[in-house]
């Protein structure tokens, strides 16, 4: 594959990535039409609005996730902190050893987090077999 492709395909992976956490976000079905986006922007950014929230201090940054979720899935406008947020999540290796925009990194970090342990290699050092 060139390049330029690969470059292509990761973009289109980020932006159904950052879509699909979008919907998470504002609580809509991925087929959602724009009333309804609408209709949940505006009942889950009641809920999540600073002035609302003022013991929150996640309140603010929850309230720009809304926003920054609406204006994707309504207006069309790609939003850089959803992305941001995606990879601040627990779990998400910081050491930017696997390109998690892709379903090939995912796998190989679940694999390296789930079954390439030290303790599950066998005396001689080599690794046992999953199967």
């Amino acid at each position: 594959m060139k390049r330029d492709d690969a470059e292509f395909m990761e973009r289109i992976s980020r932006d159904l990535e950052a879509r699909r956490m979008a919907c998470k976000i504002l609580d809509v079905d991925e087929m959602a039409d724009k009333k309804q986006i609408k209709e949940s922007y505006r009942r889950v950014a009641m809920k999540f609005h600073p002035d609302k929230n003022l013991n929150n201090p996640d309140a603010a940054k929850k309230f720009t996730l809304v926003k920054c979720a609406y204006e994707l899935l309504a207006e069309d406008k790609p939003c850089p902190e959803l992305l941001k947020e995606i990879n601040s999540w627990p779990g998400v290796p910081e050491n930017d050893k696997y390109r998690l925009d892709n379903r090939w990194g995912h796998f190989l970090w679940w694999r390296e987090k789930f079954f390439d342990s030290e303790k599950e290699k066998k005396p001689n050092g080599k690794r046992s077999s999953c199967i």
